[in-house]
């Protein structure tokens, strides 16, 4: 994974990002939109991010 890929335009979130807040115990997509703000802009990513954290759980 390239934690350098920004995910999430609107707030320049990157996969790195995500990657941290569910290290830091997010588990789920609500928890990680409160930790980065992802998905709550327009909301064009919010499928990529679903499916980072599903990835990142496994």
């Amino acid at each position: 994974m390239d934690r350098n890929k920004v995910i999430c335009r609107c707030f320049n979130v990157t996969a790195g990002a995500i990657e941290d807040a569910v290290k830091s115990g997010a588990t789920t997509f609500e928890d990680v939109q409160a930790k980065t703000s992802c998905s709550t802009g327009c909301g064009c990513c919010e499928q990529d991010v679903r499916d980072l954290i599903n990835e990142l759980a496994k």
